[in-house]
């Protein structure tokens, strides 16, 4: 029986309580199963060798969840480069980026889509301890229209590629159909376009109402869920009316639209994807050129996004980390940096923005009794950072500062030195 003993820590439980010092979480397998000051050793706990890590007043807090993941996406420049690369290039990528994933302290994440089968391997092979990673809810190919941002390809050519290009609902039924029998828990679904592309921008809204719920219906006969890039105001309304329960971006919600998600904010959960578009503003000219990068609208793009993040926020909806990364000018690993950006940008406080990246992830992964929180009874999955990030939410970002990060009870990180107490029954 593996049981571990972190002491005198820094207490950050992910409910958005006050931080408690000098605290003890003693650990029996898989399960926390006491959260203390000077924790005594159990006498059923004789004979049973512990592993006991002093931790000098450095955090503990939950495992972070990233709720907008792209393993199969890889130091990509366009979409093009994903459609092409070959799959077992892809495979071997994505595995890695799984690693990388949850070494960041990401213990869960949700996949926005893949290419093929990827992601349901990856999880399959990660819960038979196969590969290194993350809780993966894993995700397939994404759903979208005839003539949408990822519609790139000549109409002569077709390319089974990151998109499966369905229109009409019997069409997205059969789709979504086929992306849960092979073994997806949720499936993605492109509402609206994308401003990188000419003639899909962000504004436009490339799936009815009807189409949308066909989606719905479908995967909520499977008891799934439905996910959606959703940037333009009617989008997201198709989304909130159809019951879509994750919707990536959001950006150019109106009045009216912001007033529905606040009306139904137990329904749904948002992922905005900033550092998308914080990324692409820093670094984006360095590969397209500043007068591309202009035209994308981006700018004004973000300013929109934040205004209306920063009013979401203030009015109780769920926001949550994850970044569209696996591009070349938002490379995987800097997962982080949402955090930092809701905290700079949108305005919530470090403690919010943990609580977003650790209850709000326990609550997306539909493990909300299980993950999510550091509480007695709950799975260990616990990161220890040198710093406090209350102080400066930036430091979850350099890895080095990840001194420990344990998922479902197993050392996936442990640099601090670790003492055995061996306590032998007294006779």
């Amino acid at each position: 029986m593996k049981v571990k003993l972190l002491k005198n820590g820094f207490l950050i439980d992910g409910t958005g309580k006050q931080p408690l010092k000098g605290i003890d979480v003693l650990i029996e397998g898989n399960k926390i199963i006491q959260i203390d000051h000077n924790i005594d050793i159990p006498t059923r706990l004789n004979n049973v060798e512990i592993d006991v890590i002093e931790l000098d007043g450095k955090t503990i807090m939950p495992g972070m969840t990233e709720a907008h993941t792209h393993l199969t996406w890889s130091d990509s420049l366009y979409i093009q480069d994903i459609d092409f690369k070959p799959i077992e290039e892809t495979m071997i990528d994505a595995i890695r980026n799984a690693e990388i994933l949850i070494k960041s302290g990401f213990t869960s994440s949700v996949s926005a889509a893949a290419r093929g089968r990827v992601d349901i391997a990856i999880r399959n092979a990660i819960n038979k301890g196969k590969l290194i990673g993350p809780r993966l809810l894993a995700n397939g190919a994404e759903v979208s229209a005839s003539g949408s941002f990822v519609d790139i390809h000549p109409n002569h050519v077709r390319v089974h590629g990151l998109a499966i290009l369905s229109d009409g609902e019997d069409a997205i039924r059969k789709t979504v159909r086929s992306l849960f029998k092979e073994g997806a828990d949720l499936v993605k679904l492109n509402v609206s376009g994308e401003s990188l592309t000419a003639h899909a921008p962000s504004e436009a809204t490339l799936y009815t109402y009807k189409e949308v719920r066909a989606a719905v219906e479908e995967a909520h006969s499977r008891g799934k869920r439905v996910y959606t890039h959703a940037r333009s105001s009617d989008s997201v309304k198709h989304c909130v009316e159809a019951g879509v329960d994750i919707i990536g971006h959001g950006d150019f919600i109106n009045d009216e639209v912001f007033e529905m998600l606040v009306e139904r904010k137990d329904h749904h959960f948002v992922v905005p994807a900033l550092n998308w578009l914080v990324s692409t503003l820093e670094d984006g000219a360095k590969y397209f050129g500043q007068e591309a990068i202009d035209a994308t609208g981006y700018r004004e793009g973000l300013e929109i996004a934040l205004f209306n993040m920063n009013r979401l926020y203030k009015a109780g909806v769920r926001i949550l980390p994850g970044g569209d990364y696996g591009f070349k000018w938002c490379p995987h690993g800097g997962y982080a940096r949402d955090l930092e950006h809701f905290v700079r940008l949108v305005g919530m406080t470090p403690m919010d923005a943990i609580v977003s990246a650790t209850k709000y992830g326990g609550q997306i992964m539909n493990m909300a009794d299980q993950i999510g929180t550091i509480e007695v009874g709950k799975l260990a999955d616990i990161l220890v950072v040198d710093g406090n990030p209350l102080d400066n939410i930036s430091i979850l970002q350099n890895h080095d500062r990840l001194n420990i990060i344990i998922k479902d009870g197993d050392y996936i990180v442990n640099t601090l030195e670790v003492s055995h107490n061996f306590k032998k029954p007294v006779a």
